[in-house]
């Protein structure tokens, strides 16, 4: 008798998925005031935290007196990003109290 082959179901046809429509491409916001100072502000705190990680990198090749330098500068960076940052709250929480005011 000759062997049979048995025969195998047949596999689905595979179905690719449609691309949706492309969409127009969305127009960034324009910055605001508040988001042109947050960034300055991000970009002190990054030259600060810079300074304080070389520091510490180099902590034993720089003399003291190098390292309480980029201390002191880091400390100046930061209170200027934190002086803007609270100039942008202020701004914006004087503006929320006058809308709130207004209901």
């Amino acid at each position: 008798m000759p062997a049979t082959k048995k025969k195998t179901a047949p596999k689905p046809a595979r179905k690719t998925a449609s691309k949706p429509a492309s969409k127009p491409a969305a127009k960034p916001a324009p910055k605001s005031k508040d988001h042109t100072v947050t960034t300055s502000a991000l970009k002190l705190v990054d030259e600060a935290a810079a300074l304080l990680r070389k520091g510490i990198s180099t902590g034993s090749d720089t003399s003291e007196k190098a390292r309480e330098e980029a201390r002191k500068k880091a400390h100046v960076l930061l209170n200027k990003a934190t002086s803007s940052l609270s100039d942008v709250l202020d701004g914006s929480a004087s503006v929320l109290r006058k809308v709130i005011n207004k209901l």
